[in-house]
């Protein structure tokens, strides 16, 4: 290997949020050390980078794919003689699963001479990085991983547990649950920990997710994952209805709590927004309630959290009015352009209640306010899952104005 990946295994990082402080070999001029030259140190300097991903180095998360590549033009250039060895070879499984794609798995598996279990681990690697996932359940799913190395294993695990969530959540659980307690604190355990906890979402059972949720959030806070798992997570909740009633929404603010108080306010609003797409308008009332609580008034986030709540009142007669003028009054300015098109769809249905209210003998009538432009969508943003949602508040609120009418 080259001198240079010296430089990536330096200062292991465990799961704190700062990158390592620079020691005698990663200082300013210091000399790298040299890679050994063989799979089994090449594929660790790997899995040393990737802890560091876990927790929180931008700059090892960058590195990464020049390492993988690295990594995979020095394993094809390798002398075929290193494949004699049973730790080269699963060393070489461990990199294809790690991120390292199937080159070297095309060709240990045309190889003859393999043995047990690595031939066969080697062809259900490379079913599974190359698609062919019926055959990667066939090849892997009865495979004990017991006498492997923790690194191999935590790998094979972590496949196994992905062929199997769909129509075995329950066996993925438990799979995950062991690929944890193999390799704490390494990105292994981080992706093992993320993707039980969704599991646990189509299970429905609550409070393991509740537990190892806040887990997550304790061992895993800066993960370069954490952001996407936090936008995920909002979204698992509203699936619970955790607005649902008190000891749901309690489960919701026992996890927020171990968050900043910046960070509890935003996902309070990712919890908020996925809620109204959703149309669980309790959970989006009690969410955009708890984060306006930590809002500076006037605040891009303020704006946010009036609009969620407001987008939730206009569905009950009871909080309609309050909920109408409310979107009228928000500065559309502070708002992101994929707010500005839910704050436009919320003023058209407002204005759709409205003309059914018209008439009704105890209600008043809705102020005839025109609604704004409405801003181009951002196709980043995936607008078109917001607009079938809102369609179906609007049929909702359509047949209770059926059966409020005498």
């Amino acid at each position: 290997m080259s001198a240079a990946l010296g430089l990536f295994i330096a200062g292991t990082a465990g799961p704190v949020a700062a990158e390592p402080a620079p020691g005698p070999s990663t200082g300013p001029g210091a000399e790298p050390q040299a890679g050994t030259g063989d799979p089994v140190h090449w594929v660790r300097t790997l899995q040393l980078l990737q802890d560091r991903v876990a927790a929180g180095s931008l700059a090892a998360h960058e590195s990464q794919p020049l390492l993988i590549a690295r990594i995979n033009a020095d394993l094809l250039g390798a002398p075929p003689e290193i494949w004699g060895h049973r730790n080269n070879l699963r060393s070489a499984i461990t990199f294809a699963l790690s991120g390292g794609g199937p080159a070297i798995l095309r060709r240990l598996t045309a190889r003859d001479g393999l043995g047990e279990p690595e031939a066969t681990l080697a062809r259900g690697a490379l079913a599974y990085v190359e698609g062919r996932e019926a055959e990667a359940k066939r090849l892997l799913q009865d495979v004990d991983t017991t006498d492997l190395p923790p690194t191999l294993a935590g790998a094979i695990g972590l496949t196994q547990a992905s062929l199997a969530v769909t129509e075995q959540p329950v066996r993925a659980i438990a799979l995950l649950d062991h690929v944890r307690l193999l390799l704490p604190g390494t990105l292994t355990e981080e992706g093992a920990l993320r993707r039980e906890i969704f599991t646990l979402g189509q299970t429905g059972d609550l409070r393991k997710f509740e537990a190892l949720t806040i887990q997550y959030l304790r061992r895993f806070p800066h993960s370069i994952y954490a952001g996407n798992f936090r936008q995920r997570l909002a979204y698992q909740l509203t699936q619970f209805d955790v607005g649902h009633d008190e000891a749901r929404f309690a489960t919701l603010n026992r996890i927020l709590n171990e968050l900043r108080p910046d960070s509890r306010r935003d996902l309070y609003l990712l919890v908020a927004r996925a809620a109204i797409q959703e149309g669980k308008t309790a959970s989006a009332l009690r969410a955009s309630e708890k984060a306006l609580a930590l809002c500076a008034p006037g605040s891009a986030e303020a704006i946010q959290g009036q609009l969620y709540r407001a987008a939730a009142e206009i569905v009950n007669l009871a909080t309609f009015q309050s909920g109408s003028r409310t979107l009228r009054s928000l500065d559309r300015a502070k708002l992101t352009s994929r707010d500005q098109l839910l704050l436009d769809t919320a003023l058209s249905t407002a204005e759709e209640i409205g003309r059914g209210l018209a008439g009704q003998p105890g209600l008043p009538e809705a102020d005839s306010a025109s609604r704004p432009a409405r801003t181009a969508p951002d196709p980043a943003d995936g607008p078109a899952s917001l607009i079938p949602k809102a369609q179906a508040t609007i049929d909702r609120i359509d047949l209770m104005l059926s059966r409020a009418t005498p």
